[in-house]
């Protein structure tokens, strides 16, 4: 599991060990370190944080069986090419998860915390997923319980697969069988 833009690395505690190794990258020296700490608090031995740019993982291709992309969206210039690096290191079958707002109009967080963008509509991170050769899977909105105050933000979950070939599916079953002959 890979969270691109781990920041801090406050979401990367819920991983829990089952899942395997999990890897967090962040563009902050100061936000990896505070990750680490908090990693090695938990007792998370089994996640990494490095270095990392979203416009370019230092991961290769198809690496990574899912992605997280945690509220990280709404702060960059490009997102589409966050999104076309993520399905670069998806493998066939792999998910990447984007957890974002749904659009709003609080401009004030440009100012305050640095927000390039005001949410994303469903069709827009649809179109995205699809130009990058994933296959979007859901689209869960999370409105809050108030929504009566014009100062709520929904969340919105995006879910998309990088779609098995029947190539590598059948090349994974053949050495899957392999393995449990040996």
């Amino acid at each position: 599991v890979m969270m691109a833009g781990a920041g801090p690395g406050r979401s990367l505690v819920f991983f829990p060990a089952p899942c395997g190794r999990a890897l967090g990258t962040a563009d902050s020296r100061a936000s990896l370190s505070l990750a680490g700490t908090r990693l090695a608090a938990a007792g998370h031995g089994h996640t990494q944080v490095r270095h990392g740019d979203l416009y370019a993982l230092s991961v290769g291709d198809r690496q990574a069986d899912a992605i997280v992309m945690h509220q990280v969206l709404h702060f960059l210039s490009e997102p589409v090419l966050a999104i076309r690096e993520a399905a670069r290191v998806l493998e066939p079958g792999g998910r990447l998860l984007i957890v974002d707002f749904a659009p709003h109009a609080l401009e004030f967080l440009r100012e305050r915390e640095a927000h390039e963008r005001l949410g994303f509509t469903h069709e827009q991170v649809a179109g995205w997923l699809a130009d990058a050769g994933l296959k979007l899977r859901s689209i869960d909105d999370l409105a809050p319980k108030d929504s009566n105050g014009d100062d709520k933000l929904t969340v919105t979950l995006w879910l998309a697969e990088r779609e098995a070939s029947h190539a590598v599916a059948a090349k994974r079953t053949t050495k899957e069988t392999r393995e449990g002959v040996q």
